[in-house]
């Protein structure tokens, strides 16, 4: 039974995706569908390129204030710069389309046989539609100096438009993508900076594993950060730091755990996903040794910035931003270096590797080892490799070196000797 569909969506995006020699581009790109890979043809027309809009003061809000009341014109008015009225705000019409290998669990049905929408795969099917046109959004500017993105609901003009044509009954069928009233300032229509690279925000590391979702959610986290910074929206920026470097964190415990022996099951059943961001710090600090002072202030500066804008209503500020995204690339920076040392390197292979690659100080059988082993499994799901103790000795919080869940004289196992 053919259960595949075609997929044809279209949506509105608030900023000028194409430069100004050229408002339409085309691309063929990878995205998917939970962990399945889907090819996407995705194509951009620039509806508006927003010059001007946003800039100096609007002719409507002169003509309501000195003209309303008759005032004489002021002295500055000479000097004012005045956006025209037809001004339009920048935007994109982006449409893609796709196969969707199976359709069918998109609609489970009610206890009386109808279907009704199955939230988790939906979400799973919007995913796929806006990580095609991230992805397309990063190779149109990949020559160049900008990134954007990445694409969240929030980042849709109303609603989008999706058809479904099932292979097994060749009748479509529309559903929405829908949007989602975005935060602050991003809704203040500002044509805005445009995003550097990630490189000067966090980074994830040179080894990316599988499409596994933390690596997914960190990437996000990271481009979201930079692309909210880049349009001066800070409290937005701040926030998406924190979660960046909370991701990142977890990403490292992914390592970890996997260099432990644990599977995906036991990693879920010990309630690593549901850990808060201090009690995450101390499973790292734990296994990467050091002084662990250092990073773990950086570590609450950046989680107290985002409090502050978040709960108490602090006016979120640049000096605020650059506060936090310091600390989180100084405990970015700490850990990347405590797993260049060799002792911790040796205890944690997975982890260093997927950190620094080729760079990792490990034996040249070790590296070939865990690159086959990448190449094969999720990196929460490995096989028994590496310290095979019981899930109950894997260590909470606050244990300042490595080598208390390890036991001094203990052997690494091979092939990681």
């Amino acid at each position: 039974m053919d259960l595949s569909a075609e997929v044809y969506a279209c949506c509105e995006i608030p900023w000028a995706a194409t430069t100004t020699e050229g408002n339409y581009y085309s691309v063929q790109v990878n995205t998917h569908f939970g962990n399945v890979h889907v090819p996407a043809i995705v194509a951009m027309t620039t509806m508006s390129h927003g010059s001007g809009f946003g800039e100096g003061i609007s002719p409507r809000a002169y003509e309501g204030t000195v003209n309303l009341f008759g005032d004489e014109k002021p002295e500055w008015f000479d000097r004012a710069e005045f956006c025209t009225p037809e001004a339009l705000p920048p935007r994109t019409s982006v449409s893609l389309k796709f196969t969707l290998p199976d359709w069918s669990k998109l609609y489970l049905p009610d206890e009386n046989g109808q279907p009704v929408a199955n939230p988790p795969v939906f979400e799973d099917f919007y995913d796929c539609v806006l990580f095609a046109i991230n992805q397309a959004l990063f190779s149109a500017v990949e020559d160049g100096p900008i990134r954007v993105g990445p694409i969240s609901h929030g980042d849709l003009i109303g609603d989008g438009l999706v058809r479904l044509n099932p292979a097994i009954s060749n009748e479509p069928f529309y559903v929405r993508l829908p949007s989602t009233s975005p935060l602050g300032s991003f809704s203040s229509g500002r044509d805005g900076y445009p995003a550097l690279s990630a490189d000067s925000s966090l980074e994830v590391s040179h080894y990316e594993v599988s499409s596994s979702e933390p690596a997914r959610r960190l990437f996000s986290w990271m481009r979201r950060s930079v692309l909210r910074a880049h349009r001066k929206e800070w409290a937005e920026a701040i926030v998406a730091q924190q979660a960046a470097l909370e991701d990142w964190m977890h990403y490292l415990v992914c390592g970890i755990a996997a260099d432990h022996g644990y599977t995906s099951a036991e990693f879920a059943s010990a309630g690593f996903e549901d850990k808060n961001a201090a009690e995450t710090f101390g499973i790292l600090s734990a296994h990467l040794g050091g002084d662990p002072t250092p990073p773990s202030k950086a570590q609450k500066t950046v989680w107290r910035n985002r409090n502050l804008v978040v709960h108490r209503g602090e006016r979120a500020t640049e000096a605020l931003f650059e506060e936090a995204r310091n600390a989180a690339l100084f405990l970015q920076d700490w850990s990347r270096e405590r797993l260049l040392a060799p002792d911790i390197a040796r205890r944690h292979p997975i982890t260093s590797w997927i950190i620094h690659h080729a760079n990792t100080p490990l034996s040249a059988t070790t590296k070939s080892a865990i690159k086959e082993l990448l190449e094969q499994s999720d990196v929460t799901s490995l096989p028994m490799i590496n310290d095979q103790r019981t899930l109950e000795i894997f260590p909470a919080r606050n244990i300042s070196r490595p080598a208390t869940c390890w036991g001094k004289g203990v052997k690494v196992p091979r092939p990681f000797g």
